[in-house]
């Protein structure tokens, strides 16, 4: 017991604390505010450093007047699965101002929930192929 009585204020514990996980919805308040950031011109990075890719994904050639299209995700998933919407040039700001207007009414709840649903499914495909990697 000495040991423990003498150095018990320098033990160090192994076990890291793990952040609560966000909401869909907080995770899609968090992105929209990093894209307006990315729209101020501001660079943006993820957590592993990488560049964070804009959701206003610019036409080759401008088409029928649009520039380009808007595809807003949360995490890996679509917020609108298969659909995107046309945007013209200076029309971004107001877009995604339209877009969080609608989050905070909770006008984008059903697709919230298909989103839940997605990420919930991939993630429990991938704890499953690792529980199968661990057993090898």
């Amino acid at each position: 017991m000495g040991f423990l009585n003498k150095f018990a204020d320098r033990k160090v514990s192994k076990t890291k604390k793990k952040k609560a996980s966000l909401s869909v919805k907080e995770m899609l308040e968090r992105d929209i505010e990093k894209q307006n950031k990315l729209l101020s011109g501001t660079n943006i990075t993820s957590a592993k450093g990488n560049t964070i890719r804009s959701w206003f994904k610019k036409f080759d050639k401008e088409t029928n007047g649009y520039h380009g299209e808007f595809v807003p995700f949360v995490g890996i998933s679509a917020l609108f699965g298969d659909d995107s919407f046309s945007y013209k040039k200076g029309e971004e700001q107001s877009m995604l101002d339209e877009l969080a207007s609608e989050l905070k009414s909770g006008g984008l709840n059903d697709q919230i929930a298909v989103v839940e649903k997605k990420l919930a499914e991939a993630s429990a495909k991938a704890k499953a192929k690792r529980a199968e990697k661990d057993k090898k």
